[in-house]
């Protein structure tokens, strides 16, 4: 009898938790989607792919491994960078040319990071994730032609292997192929890893480096991103690291920050842009340390 009693109250608890389950739930992923839009409304406006800002807190509130978030974040990103290069298409912010060349590199380099996700441990993706943001940081605070700015020397010395391209991008529109590709395979591998769509390798490096624009500088990376991310969403579905529910919330919210973010771009001055990206890094730069 005392087990029929106690029936009723049972039941009550478990409706109980089952109801707040599901409303934790809902207001996480009201939660993400907010801060989907805030992320890349910022991300547009740097010419990252919402990934370096992003992923930490979906870390923080769904608490999935890393290699599960790459894939989320990088499905999330094709509809996002898709928007952002149509609208930045419209204000010549984007070139093609140097963006193509560059990414011959970046896919292969992405489909390579897909697969070492899996083998390499997550402590050390983070770190290596830190302290290359800490010093394309400092690099953009240094001067290109400075001996310790070693992204531009690095690609300098790079710029003189053939074959050879031109393009009226910079005042030197000389430009190396195996360089620009050869960059391009180093941020897509990180892309893969990591899950963010290697905008944040990218943008610096066509600042400092190739001597871009800023404006240009941003369209062009993520036009990048979004060939990057979407052979890397490939990869990380065949590989089963998507969270399909999760990816369709960032997807929505990235969508709105992405028509936002290229708005403002277009109306910012050159220097400020430069500022922006150099607070974006520092920004995700600290946020993982609470990955």
């Amino acid at each position: 009898m005392r087990i029929f009693k106690a029936l009723p109250l049972v039941t009550f608890v478990h409706y109980n938790y089952i109801l707040n389950y599901h409303r934790s739930k809902k207001l996480n992923y009201i939660l993400i989607f907010l801060l989907a839009i805030l992320t890349s409304t910022a991300s547009a406006l740097v010419g990252l792919g919402g990934g370096l800002l992003l992923i930490p807190l979906i870390i923080l509130i769904f608490d999935l491994p890393m290699k599960f978030v790459a894939g989320t974040m990088l499905i999330a990103m094709v509809p996002y960078t898709l928007i952002a290069t149509l609208r930045n298409l419209k204000q010549g912010y984007v070139n093609f040319r140097i963006g193509l060349v560059m990414e011959t590199g970046s896919v292969l380099g992405v489909i390579i990071g897909s697969h070492l996700s899996v083998f390499i441990p997550d402590l050390l993706l983070k770190f290596f994730f830190l302290v290359i943001v800490i010093y394309l940081m400092l690099s953009l605070q240094i001067p290109s032609d400075s001996p310790y700015n070693y992204v531009a020397r690095l690609y300098k010395s790079l710029n003189h292997i053939p074959p050879f391209f031109t393009c009226k991008a910079t005042p030197e529109n000389h430009f190396s192929a195996s360089a620009l590709i050869f960059i391009g395979l180093l941020a897509g591998t990180f892309s893969g890893m990591l899950g963010i769509g290697g905008g944040f390798l990218k943008t610096p490096v066509l600042i400092v480096g190739i001597m871009l624009p800023p404006k240009v500088a941003v369209g062009t990376a993520l036009f990048m991103i979004l060939i990057t991310a979407s052979v890397g969403a490939i990869n990380h579905a065949l590989l089963g690291h998507i969270n399909y529910t999760i990816a369709l919330i960032i997807t929505l919210g990235m969508m709105i920050g992405a028509y936002f973010g290229t708005g403002i771009l277009k109306s910012q001055p050159e220097q400020r842009i430069k500022k922006f990206i150099l607070a974006a890094m520092f920004i995700a730069a600290i946020s993982t340390l609470f990955r």
